[in-house]
């Protein structure tokens, strides 16, 4: 019995591998053993992360204990991180020097958020990423009396918003938030809305400026501005790890894990990707987002189990149009669908209602 016993070794907390520890029952197959290696027993949902920043939730609330769930499904769960694998050797290499072996390999480790290009950015910004990092620094940024957020996108229009909020609400009224994008933050249609209230509720916005540079007291941009911070995070787009590019198995040209619609890399069928890390050959521009995470864990959970038994695999269809609901603070929210844009405390309540959703299905 014991030489049957096959090991899928599952790389990382984030939202795919979550839904795929969901879907393990207890009266699974015996001849597969599951491990989990997660950097921290907790997974923190991104999407609560705002409402987080402005204190409308509790820690508690935005998190799922990983290694509960383990213990519940009797996934072995190993509190350490993924260092490196050997795809040859069939090997997965922790940071504590521990060896794995396994038959499929599972990645789901996520971005990180600290760029090469911006001098000094690395040892002065609050990091958001790897998530459980994140809590401990809220504070420090909620309290800064000058916050600067680095990037455009959806993460950072709503950590501008949310800090915001916090402070209006807790006697920090003078603290000032800004903002730099280099390019636009969602699109023009919801740029136009996003810019209005930024000037409505007076958040510094930095429009078409890159941040070059961080001194220790001042973020330099490419037209030559300084802008004064106490606490600096960058929130300009995912940044793949090392490790993958270092794995000589094939990566995008931003060095994310390539996967075709199976979530397995072309070029090692047992090791499969998904999450931020992953890049879909089908799908190159798919948004990192955790909207599409979830979605792959119903395909990732199917996958891994049919091909150790040489069943037919599932392909993973993006849906064509995500749901966004931003966070703009003082409980509203900004909808985006398609070609729709609605603004309004609906679209916020609506947001928590989906979120507190997703959270029960796990917690």
């Amino acid at each position: 019995m014991e030489e049957m016993m096959k090991t899928i070794v599952l790389a990382g907390g984030g939202h795919t591998h979550l839904e795929v520890l969901r879907r393990l029952t207890a009266e699974r197959d015996t001849e597969l053993k599951w491990v989990l290696v997660s950097a921290s027993r907790y997974h923190y949902y991104s999407g609560m992360f705002s409402g987080f920043a402005e204190g409308l939730y509790t820690l508690e609330e935005i998190r799922v204990d990983l290694k509960k769930i383990c213990e519940d499904k009797k996934v072995d769960f190993i509190e350490d991180t993924l260092q490196s694998f050997d795809s040859a050797e069939q090997t997965a290499i922790l940071s504590s020097g521990r060896c794995l072996a396994y038959d499929r390999l599972s990645l789901d480790i996520g971005s990180h958020t600290a760029p090469d290009q911006i001098e000094g950015l690395a040892e002065k910004q609050v990091q958001i990423k790897p998530a459980h990092l994140f809590p401990d620094r809220i504070e420090a940024c909620r309290k800064a009396k000058e916050l600067v957020i680095i990037g455009g996108g959806a993460a950072a229009v709503e950590m501008a918003f949310s800090f915001h909020q916090w402070k209006q609400q807790n006697g920090r009224k003078y603290d000032r938030v800004t903002v730099i994008a280099s390019s636009e933050l969602i699109d023009q249609k919801s740029d136009a809305v996003i810019e209005t209230l930024f000037n409505h509720k007076g958040i510094r916005f930095l429009k078409g400026d890159a941040a070059v540079k961080v001194s220790d007291r001042y973020v330099i941009t490419e037209s030559g501005e300084e802008i004064l911070y106490q606490e600096v995070i960058f929130l300009g787009g995912a940044q793949a790890h090392a490790l993958l590019k270092k794995s000589g198995l094939p990566v995008d040209d931003k060095g994310f894990l390539k996967v075709n619609a199976t979530l397995q890399s072309p070029d090692d069928s047992r090791i499969f990707a998904a999450g931020d890390c992953a890049s879909l050959i089908t799908h190159p521009h798919l948004p990192k987002s955790g909207v599409y995470a979830v979605r792959e864990g119903e395909v990732l959970h199917h996958n891994l189990i049919a091909s150790l038994k040489r069943e037919s695999m599932k392909d993973y269809i993006p849906q064509r149009r995500a749901l966004i609901l931003l966070s703009t603070g003082g409980k509203q929210a900004l909808m985006l669908y398609g070609k729709w844009r609605q603004f309004g405390s609906w679209a916020w309540w609506w947001k928590d209602y989906i979120d507190r959703g997703y959270m029960k299905k796990y917690q």
